[in-house]
């Protein structure tokens, strides 16, 4: 005789079926930086003002994002705001000391037995709170805020020192209490992950960073808190000649009746998040989608400047974000395991309970509301996706003042921007290539 199988039963299961072929890239993203790399923001401002505004757990990353293509298409007041919100919510600033907030720095705390990952609130990871300081210092400089930007800058200082001091040492913790077998389900799923992390030694230093607070700090005659932040961009990156320069000159630029002019060139768009199905050893039968990077490593193309028609140089390659969003995501996969082996250990626990119970009905709902939860479940792919790969720095010491046409050439790939310079004006200036 053969059993009858309630209609919802049927139902869950036709639905965990469909739920099966959901894919893993998040398809809006991937096509706000497609239009950016054909040149048309629009798309990508109209995607990032609605995660912005309207998403129910992702209304930081789309200001971070709202602001970086607000700075892209040229709006530079609209992304410096932009700016200045994503990072309020990071940091209180309080008068005594700003207060940082990242969360949990493994990021274990347990969410949801029945959602995923995709339901806790996005907050700004270490390397994305420091590059949203950076662009937004740039953005307000372009946008001539000149005290807002040196206000950041003093900001920046803090929040890179204290992220050394506190976050530092708690992410070292957090990987080397890992268990066992969370640290040999990442160990068999992550050799292309390892060899994105090579080229940082941690997520939470932007070398770029520290020279831009030196640059205008400098600008602003404190002459001493420019050079030790000199020292520290040539110290996490001693191979960028810009850096170890800048840490070693004794002289103040620029010279009377001339001007400076210091050049950061994005180069093209970090990689986006991949989900990797990963089956759980213990639970037979049972899996988990694991957020990945699968790319190549980012290896630098050669930027070359020109200013004014004339050839300027190169860039020196300063910051890999590819290999910064690598390092983070490595930093919180032993709460991303752990909290899959949570929900696993749940799933089994009621299958487990109902089979001993002896009700077939039971067991057969049992297993369909697992298969249904299983397949609804995906990874979290969430991250800064509209940031360049790595960032380059190029900086003229010497200028006479007039208005220059800035270009930056990679292979067939060029940007330029118009800026004019005063005399004894010091001036920073933002380029993107696109690939």
């Amino acid at each position: 005789m053969t059993a009858r199988v309630h209609p919802w039963i049927l139902a869950a299961a036709g639905a965990a079926a469909l739920a099966t072929g959901c894919v893993s890239v998040d398809r809006d993203a991937a096509r706000a930086v497609d239009a950016l790399r054909r040149g048309d923001s629009a798309p990508a401002l109209a995607w990032s003002g609605e995660l912005a505004r309207d998403s129910l757990y992702s209304k930081t990353l789309g200001t971070v994002e709202l602001a970086r293509v607000n700075m892209l298409a040229g709006n530079d007041a609209a992304a410096a705001d932009a700016y200045r919100a994503a990072v309020d919510t990071a940091v209180d600033r309080r008068e005594s000391a700003p207060v940082i907030r990242l969360g949990d720095v493994g990021n274990t705390v347990l969410a949801s037995t029945v959602t995923d990952d995709r339901t806790r609130q996005y907050q700004l990871a270490p390397y994305e709170l420091n590059l949203a300081l950076e662009h937004g210092i740039v953005t307000q400089a372009a946008a001539g805020r000149r005290e807002d930007a040196l206000v950041d800058c003093r900001l920046a200082v803090y929040v890179q020192d204290n992220l050394a001091e506190t976050y530092g040492a708690d992410a070292v913790k957090a990987q080397t209490s890992t268990n066992s077998l969370a640290q040999s389900l990442y160990d068999s799923n992550a050799a292309a992950l390892n060899e994105l992390i090579a080229a940082t030694r941690n997520s939470w230093e932007n070398p770029v960073l520290w020279w831009l607070t030196g640059v205008l700090f400098e600008a602003d005659g404190e002459f001493d808190s420019a050079q030790q932040s000199y020292r520290k961009a040539a110290a996490i990156r001693p191979d960028c000649p810009v850096f170890a320069a800048d840490a070693a000159r004794a002289a103040r630029t620029p010279a009377a009746g001339r001007a400076k002019l210091a050049v950061i060139v994005g180069d093209g768009f970090v990689s986006r998040r991949q989900s990797l199905k990963v089956p759980i050893p213990i639970y037979t039968g049972m899996s988990f989608d694991m957020p990945m990077y699968r790319d190549a490593a980012y290896v630098p193309r050669q930027v070359a400047l020109t200013v004014g028609g004339r050839a300027a140089g190169v860039a020196a390659p300063a910051l890999n974000i590819q290999s910064l969003a690598s390092r983070d995501l490595k930093e919180h996969m032993p709460g991303v395991i752990a909290r899959n082996l949570t929900r696993a250990a749940v799933q089994a626990g009621a299958q487990a309970a109902v089979n001993a119970a002896g009700n077939d009905y039971a067991k057969l709902a049992v297993f369909v509301g697992n298969a249904v939860v299983s397949a609804l479940r995906a990874a979290d792919l969430r991250s800064w996706v509209t940031l360049p790969q790595g960032e380059q720095v190029y900086v003229a010491h010497d200028l006479a003042p007039g208005v220059y046409d800035v270009r930056a050439t990679a292979g067939p790939f060029f940007t330029a921007q118009t800026v004019a310079l005063k005399p004894g004006e010091t001036k920073v200036i933002y380029l993107n290539l696109m690939e």
